[in-house]
């Protein structure tokens, strides 16, 4: 049962960020904020082996959250994001039925932008980061952690390219997350090799498309001092489509899990909107 809890999470705790351009924000004081609904509603899951089966006793996750960007732009070359999430998670089996909502936990990342080559076309990044430990994480077998329990700290290398006056652009990113210890769970969750793959462009004025291929891939995961053969493995291909109203870019995703490990396997849907407010 702790395992099927925690995978309600899982889920959740590694999409890609929002506003996903390594392009810096400009001007000192700009600010740009995002709204995301991520929904997901799945009776299977990847198993440590990276099969794909239902869950036990006819287990289905119902999970929802709202994922709410804060991007400030401190430096034409420096931009500071915030990613505070909020979930409304719920698993049910032939047994009983488990929920939890809540804040979980809180990410932050520091994005310089030291080149740019081609005119400005094609910008190098570096980006770091860390992941608080908000989110509630009981020991609590019979309750669904809203956070992870331990602290991250990750970097990236990013790179894209604006094949303009084509409204077209490339990026992608490679980076490593460090994963401490959860110490009241006696539980190393393994270091993860994170990448993102995106292409996209206006296709018509006021319009925007982009598909992404996304994941990650764990190190075996330490549990009470033991290295097990477990670990955590996804990769995403996501399509996402907008249209832009007034000040606000309304737009609608689906993301389709391509293979995983220890990991929900159900497609998810996102609906979000974004604007600049300075």
């Amino acid at each position: 049962m702790r395992l099927a809890t925690s995978l309600v999470l899982a889920g959740l705790v590694a999409l890609p960020h929002s506003l996903s351009a390594q392009w810096t924000q400009g001007a000192a004081g700009k600010i740009w904020v995002k709204s995301a609904l991520f929904i997901q509603n799945t009776d299977e899951r990847y198993t440590a082996i990276g099969e794909r089966e239902p869950y036990f006793a006819e287990g289905v996750a119902e999970s929802k959250a709202l994922y709410t960007d804060f991007i400030l732009g401190l430096h034409p070359k420096l931009d500071f994001w915030l990613q505070v999430p909020y979930f409304d998670l719920t698993f049910t089996d032939l047994v009983q039925t488990l929920s939890e909502t809540g804040i979980g936990d809180v990410r932050a990342w520091l994005r310089w932008n030291p080149i740019q080559l081609f005119g400005g076309r094609t910008p190098i990044s570096i980006r770091a980061g860390a992941k608080a430990p908000v989110g509630e994480s009981p020991i609590d077998a019979q309750i669904i952690p809203l956070g992870e329990g331990q602290w991250d700290l990750e970097g990236f290398g990013e790179i894209g390219h604006s094949f303009w006056p084509v409204p077209a652009y490339a990026i992608l990113w490679l980076g490593y997350r460090v994963r401490f210890e959860n110490t009241e769970q006696f539980n190393d969750p393994g270091n993860e090799f994170v990448f993102l793959v995106e292409a996209g462009g206006n296709p018509i004025p006021g319009t925007f498309v982009k598909t992404t291929l996304d994941g990650f891939r764990g190190e075996p995961i330490e549990r009470d001092g033991i290295l097990t053969r477990s670990q955590r493995h996804i990769t995403t291909l996501q399509f996402t489509g907008a249209v832009r109203t007034g000040p606000l870019w309304p737009e609608f995703s689906v993301r389709l899990p391509l293979a995983g490990q220890e990991f929900p396997a159900g497609v998810q849907f996102v609906i979000g909107a974004s604007a600049q407010v300075r």
